[in-house]
């Protein structure tokens, strides 16, 4: 996978930046789970090249933030938003209004989010609203439709317009950003593939079935239709051990009850969930993430969506997207699990290349 730092071009957001000493600091934020797995990868880079940076946490998703701290130094800032019964609109807004002071005070010269969340939408706007230059990790996910997910499109879009750096993890996100008229597109692979390939993880196809559903757009019927689906299938298939670590949201929980016959647990330590995904057979689920650790660990998964930003694995015969209809689609996955192919979401060096563009942004400017 190339990374052609000479082909990027002075964007027009160089004459708002206010800050300009050579070796000036960079701010690393995050306030999910997701954002701090596929950011440790660019924080161990930074750190190893002896280059400048503090971070800071917004509190989005405070309770899962544990069961990955130990991927990352302790953020130095806390925003501590989070909130019983929070919105989008919630997080969105009290991220704008409280991270722009930190940005006065702090005054970094680039800030970098990573991927769809309400944290990195706000946190971009709010840099915007700053003159501070933003650098976005995974850029260019694109399903074209604002509903689907809900409100990551979104986020992601708003996101594309400010960003001065847009790290895409593949050439189809790329020629989507590309597309739309965005500018200093670099190629890196997806950060996800650096951390799962530390994990010496034995690949192994058993009996075990891992299950996920956690999005917005599944919520209420649709969720309650999925959860029928598994514990039916779990009743069919004895010979399987359906396995559901359950996000803590209550529009999850409220249908756990369906589940008399799938074991049901609490969230997994980043660790224990990857060496759940190295020997299961295969994986349902409606994340956008684990689609990607699926082809580290060549695991075939049926996604619970109608959309997928990332076509690459669905191309690959790795995923499929079924919708709610995961009985109709079970053979595909359960009869011929073991996946073969060159994996289409990075070859494990996304950090080096996203850190190798800062350093050349930080010499052209």
């Amino acid at each position: 996978m190339k990374c052609s730092l000479k082909q990027i071009p002075l964007h027009d957001f160089f004459a708002l930046m206010k800050n300009s000493a050579p070796n000036s600091s960079i701010l690393i934020c995050f306030g999910t789970r997701p954002e701090v797995i596929k950011l440790a990868s660019v924080i161990e880079e930074l750190t190893a090249r002896e280059i400048s940076f503090r971070s800071l946490f917004t509190g989005q998703h405070d309770e899962l933030f544990s069961d990955v701290a130990d991927l990352i130094p302790h953020p130095e800032m806390n925003l501590g938003i989070m909130e019983v019964d929070q919105t989008s609109s919630d997080v969105f807004e009290r991220v704008v209004s409280e991270a722009a002071p930190i940005f006065r005070r702090e005054q970094p010269n680039l800030v970098i989010v990573q991927g769809d969340t309400s944290t990195a939408a706000a946190v971009a706007q709010a840099a915007f609203n700053e003159g501070i230059s933003v650098g976005h990790v995974e850029a260019g996910l694109r399903t074209y439709d604002l509903e689907s997910p809900w409100p990551e499109e979104q986020n992601r879009q708003l996101i594309s317009k400010i960003a001065l750096l847009n790290w895409a993890p593949t050439e189809t996100a790329a020629e989507n950003l590309r597309i739309e008229g965005v500018s200093n597109v670099v190629v890196t692979g997806n950060t996800i593939i650096d951390i799962c390939s530390r994990y010496d993880l034995p690949v192994s196809y058993g009996t075990k079935v891992l299950v996920t559903l956690h999005r917005r757009e599944n919520f209420g019927n649709r969720m309650k239709t999925l959860f029928r689906q598994l514990d039916e299938l779990a009743a069919k298939h004895s010979d399987l051990e359906f396995i559901f670590p359950m996000h803590p949201n209550p529009e999850v929980q409220r249908h756990r009850d369906l589940l008399r016959n799938v074991n049901v647990v609490q969230p997994l330590q980043y660790r224990l969930l990857l060496k759940l995904l190295s020997e299961a057979r295969f994986v349902i689920s409606d994340s956008g993430g684990i689609q990607e650790e699926c082809a580290v660990f060549r695991k075939k998964v049926l996604v619970c969506r109608d959309k997928t930003e990332r076509p690459e694995g669905v191309e690959a015969d790795l995923a499929k997207i079924v919708g709610t209809d995961i009985a109709g689609n079970f053979s595909w996955a359960n009869d011929s699990p073991e996946w073969e192919g060159e994996n289409p979401y990075g070859d494990g060096k996304a950090a080096e290349r996203i850190v190798d563009s800062i350093k050349y942004y930080n010499k052209l400017y």
